[in-house]
């Protein structure tokens, strides 16, 4: 039996859609498990893969032309601690920031404590600062790597409840603290951040800072306060800080979107027109 066109083209549509449905709540229901179950994390922590950071700097090895942040696999972990004879209990201090489409655990470990240029000739690779590795690395690496620094810089400087002022303990998943001494949660912040790129005719505007590599140049954003609208706010930085041919540029959002700050796209830039 031949079905008509229109009909096959349908069935699989909605076979397609039905694949990827299955495939959104497997991993979804996976990683919500994860982040409620100490044990089953901790089950997924022993087969699971590390991405390394040394004071929030990401791991990067270069392979052939390309630059990746290497996975490192529970057992070289393992290997490596007992090199600097530290506990394999220091595992623990790792955060979920993913997993991959067969539900293989992605986590995110701080080695700050430990030598780097140690852990760099062990691992032939390099800690390189986020801003720079971003124009390393692929577009599946980078939104990866700003994940798990966000997250891992918020348990750095939320270790103490900002109400009793007594220490806070993370969950093994890294999704949440809860000091010790009342049962506070506190979750991890997002900082809305719009990114706007002007653009008149052929040409874009640019910006840098003084902080900035030789040659490097930036969109311009600005925070979200709360309670700010988007296009306000995309309107108010470009009033405060552009000029464009000696001309203020005022801008019209025509096409704008958010994205959480700690979380980028591998070019996180929204459009603005002069």
């Amino acid at each position: 039996l031949t079905l008509p066109v229109s009909v096959a083209s349908g069935e699989r549509s909605f076979s397609k859609l039905k694949l990827i449905k299955t495939y959104l709540h497997s991993t979804v229901v996976y990683l919500f498990e994860l982040k409620e179950d100490d044990g089953i994390c901790r089950q997924a922590q022993n087969s699971g893969t590390f991405y390394l950071f040394h004071n929030l700097s990401p791991f990067v090895k270069k392979v052939g032309s390309k630059y990746l942040a290497p996975q490192i696999s529970v057992a070289e972990m393992k290997s490596m601690l007992g090199k600097f004879k530290q506990n394999e209990q220091m595992i623990e201090d790792s955060v979920l920031i993913g997993c991959s489409d067969e539900c293989m655990a992605y986590f995110a470990l701080d080695l700050g404590s430990l030598e780097k240029s140690v852990i760099e000739s062990e691992l032939s690779g390099s800690f390189t600062e986020l801003r720079k590795a971003f124009f390393q690395l692929d577009g599946k690496d980078a939104p990866l790597l700003s994940s798990a620094q966000a997250l891992l810089r918020w348990h750095d400087t939320h270790q103490y409840c900002s109400k009793t002022g007594q220490p806070t303990q993370k969950n093994l998943a890294g999704s949440k603290r809860v000091c010790r001494t009342n049962g506070i949660i506190y979750y991890p912040q997002m900082s809305p951040v719009v990114i706007t790129l002007v653009s008149d005719g052929s040409r874009c505007l640019l910006a840098r800072q003084a902080s900035f590599p030789k040659g490097m140049y930036s969109a311009l954003a600005g925070f979200c306060d709360v309670g700010k609208e988007a296009s306000d706010l995309a309107f108010c930085t470009h009033m405060h800080k552009t000029v464009f041919d000696n001309r203020i540029a005022c801008c019209m959002v025509e096409d704008l979107s958010l994205e959480a700050s700690h979380r980028p796209a591998a070019l996180p830039f929204s459009a603005a027109h002069a």
